[in-house]
């Protein structure tokens, strides 16, 4: 079973690990709610899109200027 693991890159091009085993990705506004696998629930805030990819299981958010 592929599972996501989700990052936050920085203006720098670093990226942070913030969430394993993501099972269900919810996007509303400038907000995404993650849930993994045993059912733990976060909610991260000022975040936006910037890479999905399912070949290796990956997620890449960036912190939204607004």
């Amino acid at each position: 079973m592929c599972l996501l693991k989700v990052y936050i890159e920085s203006s720098s091009a670093d990226r942070k690990l913030v969430a394993q085993n993501v099972a269900l990705v919810h996007m509303e506004g400038k907000s995404v709610r993650l849930i993994d696998v045993e059912s733990k629930e976060a909610t991260l805030t000022n975040v936006e899109p910037l890479l999905i990819d399912t070949l290796n299981s990956i997620l890449i958010l960036k912190r939204s200027d607004s």
